[in-house]
């Protein structure tokens, strides 16, 4: 109990000899150690979590959180109760076990629908399983994209017909809900595509695509209307033209330098496609391909002539018949869509900007426009890098005119002196910060030795051995002061000294502290 309350004594004259800085320090050392306790148990103790399903429906979300409310599992709801999370370690186990017990039923379902076997099921309702269970494969397959959030597909199959005539198309609608923007015209065309493949006798014209505002995203009928091949056909206008435009500017920026030119191109593209197929006949070119001959003997007997001799008349005939082969050539001749009928360039030139001394020793600015056999080599440059082609009419207009820079030399004077600023933020930033720690360093070290050299006066020192003097006669104990015991060695020596020399006046000192204590 004692020592309790001397060390309480101690620690509070201790903060009362301590100045406001070290004050400072102390508790926020302190502070810092308390706080960093506290997020070590935090981290320790908190638990992360992993997306168990998403993209539920309500009714398959119910089945799930009974079941994690029955097992007592945590969880959390995120996007709207359309998704559940639980700790990490357990998902895996967790969707196995729900797995098992067929949790969730709900929402869209797949070919799981025909594992269980009911043999009471008419054909209608086998036809009616089969379209659900094919809307729900292709409605899982859709939401593997990421874009797409939720998604529901309704195929329409109509009931076979006795005649050709009567018999009605498989049609297909997709809904869709985006999570942010819109799906680009190769994404839709891919889903329209994956639906009518897996869906027998389904066409993509009779596939519709809108999103949950409603918006349609594919053409209801799937055919390329007059805009949509419009728009296909610009776009590979453009392509065509930037490539033309990219190819004879490099050219022109290895010449004469960047930003002394510049190139604009307008291509005239060909989308007709047409087929034809010729056959050509060579009739000099003839060959037998097959030849007949027959021929034919006739005998007559002349009665008239005498009996004992017989004598005949035998007339031959000869046929052939011969047939000629006429060699042909079939060509079947497809032309390619989007060949370049036309092209038209047009090129400017800047011209020569050369400092020259106006006569006071001030350099200024002065422009020389370009030589016309400079600007017709430019141009055959230009030629040869387009592919021009003359007899496709092609043309070129090249002409030289003097550039206004004055914009873009502000901008450069900005620029210059922003990246000035920027150079002498960036050395007072990285020499300032070391400059910081340093002074950090130092201050906390000042600091730091008088907490210490606070702390040492806390703890008294060891007291030292007690050295016992020799006496001649019997030992007495007797209590020794503190006061006496933090004496130094030197001190006593000295007195006894005196004692030993002057103990006159060693005996006037102590009689005078006794009259003074005694008053």
């Amino acid at each position: 109990m004692d020592d309790l309350k001397r060390i309480s004594t101690s620690l509070l004259d201790f903060t009362k000899r301590m100045s406001a800085s070290q004050a400072l320090m102390l508790l926020g050392v302190g502070a810092g150690s308390i706080a960093g306790i506290v997020a070590l148990v935090i981290f320790m103790s908190s638990v992360n979590y992993s997306t168990l399903y998403r993209n539920l429906d309500d009714e398959a979300a119910g089945e799930a959180l009974a079941y994690l409310e029955a097992n007592k599992i945590p969880y959390q709801v995120s996007e709207g109760g359309r998704s559940i999370m639980i700790p990490d370690g357990d998902v895996h186990r967790v969707r196995m076990a729900m797995a098992s017990q067929g949790v969730p039923t709900g929402g869209s379902v797949g070919y799981a629908i025909f594992d269980k076997t009911n043999f009471g099921m008419t054909d209608f309702l086998q036809k009616v399983n089969f379209r659900r269970a094919l809307e729900g494969e292709l409605t899982k397959t859709i939401l593997e994209i990421r874009e797409v959030k939720a998604a529901r597909v309704h195929i329409v199959m109509p009931k076979e017909r006795l005649f050709g005539r009567d018999k009605k198309e498989t049609t297909a609608s997709i809904l869709l809900k985006l999570s942010s923007g819109s799906l680009s015209r190769s994404q839709l065309a891919g889903i329209n595509h994956l639906v009518a493949s897996s869906v027998e006798g389904l066409r993509t014209e009779n596939i519709s695509i809108i999103d949950y505002n409603g918006n349609l995203l594919s053409d209801a009928k799937g055919k390329n209307t007059m805009a949509g091949l419009s728009s296909t056909q610009l776009q590979v206008r453009k392509d065509v033209e930037s490539y033309l435009e990219e190819k004879a500017q490099s050219m022109l920026d290895g010449v004469i330098g960047a930003g002394k030119s510049v190139v604009r191109v307008s291509a005239e593209l060909d989308f007709t496609q047409s087929e034809r197929t010729n056959e050509l006949y060579d009739a000099n070119g003839a060959v037998v391909r097959s030849e007949e001959r027959s021929e034919q003997t006739n005998t007559s007997k002349d009665q008239a002539a005498e009996k004992d001799s017989e004598s005949t008349d035998d007339s031959k005939v000869e046929s052939t018949i011969t047939n000629y082969e006429i060699p042909k050539t079939i060509e079947h001749i497809v032309n390619h869509v989007g060949g370049i009928k036309r092209i038209s360039v047009a090129v400017m030139l800047d011209g020569k900007t050369e400092l020259v001394d106006d006569g006071d020793g001030n350099f200024v600015e002065s422009y020389t426009p370009r030589a016309q056999e400079e600007i017709d080599r430019l141009s055959g440059i230009v030629k040869s890098s387009i592919g021009f082609d003359s007899d496709r009419n092609d043309q070129i207009e090249v002409y030289n005119i003097p550039f206004d820079n004055s914009a873009f030399k502000d901008i450069q004077n900005e620029l210059d002196k922003s990246t000035d600023i920027y150079m002498y933020v960036d050395l007072v930033k990285r020499f300032g910060g070391w400059l910081l720690i340093a002074f950090a360093i130092m201050y906390f070290r000042k600091k730091a030795s008088k907490l210490f050299v606070a702390l040492k006066k806390i703890v008294p020192p060891p007291a030292p051995k007690r050295v016992e003097p020799e006496h001649v006669g019997p030992i007495v104990d007797e209590p020794v002061s503190f006061e006496m015991e933090r004496r130094t060695p030197k001190l006593i020596d000295q007195m006894q000294e005196t004692a030993k020399e002057k103990p006159e006046e060693l005996a006037k000192v102590i009689k005078t502290m006794m009259v003074g204590n005694s008053e």
